[in-house]
């Protein structure tokens, strides 16, 4: 039975991960490194939890931001979709 990674060294992401994604080269750039947001999702894919509950370091000079992903609702009314 294999062994399943569920965190990377910044080196082993660099080598093996890091040449096959492409990245935005204007736009929002994150100030979490790169590495550390890819551990962030294999953590999330190995434990099942939600988003919100995965322990993301605070960010120095920023107020403490637990997620990018900002929560939305959306209303269906009569085949009409409303994001509130």
């Amino acid at each position: 039975m294999s062994k399943i990674p569920t965190k990377l060294t910044e080196k082993q992401f660099m080598e093996h991960i890091d040449p096959y994604l492409s990245w935005a080269k204007r736009g929002f750039t994150c100030q979490i490194p790169r590495y550390k947001v890819f551990n962030y999702i294999l953590y999330w894919l190995h434990t099942g939890c939600q988003w919100e509950e995965i322990p993301i370091a605070s960010i120095p000079g920023s107020e403490k931001k637990r997620s990018a992903i900002v929560p939305s609702t959306s209303i269906f009314l009569a085949g009409a979709t409303m994001a509130v």
